[in-house]
C-alpha cells in the first residue's frame, strides 16, 4: 500500500465526517512512493517525534497536531527531518476531536462515564462530551481514572463539596472560559481537560465546577490509539505508538 492509499483509508475511517473539508485541520506530505508497512503515531509533530519515528523504522507518521508555524523554525526543521528520512506524514486534528471514536469520546468513556451529550462546537463539530457517572463518585476517583488512562500527572481543583455526577470532558486545550461556561450552563459539576490558565481556574472556582487537568498531549493520545486501532483493522498495516510522556510536566521547584 502506498502512503496516498493509506490517506484514502484514513479519510474513510471518519465517514461521514470529511476531513479534507476542514482547511488547516487535515493534511499530509508524501516523502516516498514506496509501499508502507509500518506507520508511527503520536499526538504532536516536532523534531523529537520525528527522530523517534526514524528510530522505530516506520514508513510514515500520523499525528493529531501539525507542527505550528508560531513555534518559529520548528515546523521547517521537522519536515526536513522527515523528508531526509523518506518518512511521509499526515495529521488530523478537528475531525479526530469530534469523531465518535475520537479524543473527546474515547477519554470520556475511559473515565468510566456514560456519554449523554456533546458540546464545544468548532466549525460545527462537537469537540467535547458530557458524561454521567453510573453512580455519584468522589472527585479523586475521576482524577485517578484520568491518571490511569493517560499515564500522566493530574492536577485537581476541588471547587464544590458534592460528589461527581456530571462531567464535561474537553481534551487537549479545552480550557477556554467560554467552553467552561457552556459546561457549567449544561449542569456539569466537574470539568476535565489538558491545560489550565489563571482564567480557567478562576472561572471554575466562580462557577463552583471542579477542574481536573492532565496534559494536552496525554489527554488526546488515547483518541489517537483508538483511531489507529481502526486503521490497523482496515488496512492490515502495523501502527506503532510514538510515546511522549512527561515533557509537558517539567520540574516544580519550591
Amino acid at each position: 500500500m502506498r502512503f496516498i492509499e493509506f490517506i484514502a483509508q484514513l479519510e474513510v475511517a471518519f465517514d461521514p465526517i470529511r476531513p479534507a473539508a476542514y482547511e488547516g485541520e487535515f493534511g499530509y506530505v508524501v516523502n516516498s512512493e514506496e509501499d508502507v508497512a509500518r506507520i508511527g503515531f503520536a499526538t504532536n509533530l516536532n523534531p523529537t517525534t520525528a527522530a523517534r519515528a526514524i528510530e522505530a523504522r516506520v514508513d510514515g507518521l500520523l499525528t493529531h497536531h501539525d507542527a505550528w508555524d508560531f513555534l518559529y523554525g520548528l515546523r521547517t526543521e521537522t519536515l526536513e527531518i522527515l523528508k531526509r528520512a523518506a518518512i511521509s506524514h499526515a495529521y488530523v486534528h478537528l475531525p479526530l476531536d469530534a469523531a465518535p471514536f475520537g479524543t473527546a469520546a474515547d477519554l470520556t468513556e475511559g473515565l468510566g462515564l456514560r456519554i449523554v451529550d456533546s458540546f464545544a462546537l468548532v466549525e460545527g463539530l462537537p469537540c467535547g462530551r458530557i458524561g454521567e457517572a453510573p453512580s455519584p463518585m468522589p472527585l479523586q476517583t475521576i482524577a485517578a481514572n484520568l491518571r490511569t488512562v493517560t499515564g500522566a500527572g493530574v492536577r485537581v481543583w476541588a471547587c464544590n463539596d458534592s460528589e461527581v455526577r456530571r462531567v464535561a470532558v474537553a481534551p487537549g486545550g479545552g480550557n477556554m472560559t467560554d467552553v467552561l461556561r457552556e459546561a457549567a450552563d449544561l449542569g456539569c459539576d466537574t470539568f476535565v481537560t489538558g491545560e489550565s490558565a489563571l482564567y480557567s481556574v478562576e472561572y471554575a472556582q466562580y462557577r463552583r465546577m471542579n477542574l481536573i487537568v492532565g496534559t494536552h498531549t496525554q489527554t488526546e493520545f488515547p483518541g489517537m490509539e483508538r483511531l489507529c486501532e481502526r486503521l490497523a483493522a482496515q488496512t492490515g498495516l502495523e501502527l506503532i505508538p510514538i510515546r511522549e510522556e512527561g515533557f509537558e510536566i517539567g520540574e516544580l521547584l519550591t
